[in-house]
């Protein structure tokens, strides 16, 4: 497996959107990205499980890159749109290009934009850990800007208790 873009295969990136098959590939690129950006605690590797991937395969914001030469993924991006109260806005919980290849980043970038526009979703919202350079770049670099806002969370039942 390629570890950065300079050995990855060359040729177009190819889109299309996720289907519930791809579940081993993206959990085996999603648990490299997290080692790369030392995001193991700030995104949950339990939440890309098939129930994620049923329900991104179903949101229309959802897309996995290959390149003409692989049959396997080579980056994803996990987005569906709600309502915050005003206004619809799609957010993208995972953004993952294998040796964090700008190139791919920025075409998954393209197709939610396109995709969220085409939706009538004119606000988009992007989650990266702290560690991911790479991404905060190419998702500047794509006209995202940081918002000054930190988001508190909460995890309810069984998987949210504390063990004393």
């Amino acid at each position: 497996m390629p570890s950065s873009p300079e050995n990855a295969p060359s040729g177009p990136v190819r889109l299309r959107p996720v289907e519930t098959s791809d579940l081993e590939a993206l959990v085996e690129l999603d648990a490299s990205y997290a080692r790369r950006t030392g995001s193991a605690s700030a995104i949950d590797p339990s939440a890309l499980n098939q129930s994620a991937v049923n329900h991104y395969s179903r949101s229309g914001h959802s897309f996995v890159a290959s390149r003409e030469s692989w049959r396997r993924p080579c980056g994803f991006l996990l987005a569906h749109a709600s309502w915050d109260g005003s206004r619809a806005v799609v957010g993208c919980s995972r953004l993952v290009a294998e040796g964090d290849d700008p190139h791919v980043l920025e075409r998954l970038l393209e197709a939610l934009v396109k995709s969220a526009y085409d939706a009538g979703a004119y606000d988009l919202a992007v989650d990266l850990p702290e560690g991911d350079a790479p991404g905060r770049k190419v998702v500047v670099t794509s006209g995202f800007s940081l918002r000054p806002l930190r988001r508190y969370e909460r995890v309810l039942g069984s998987r949210g208790q504390v063990s004393r």
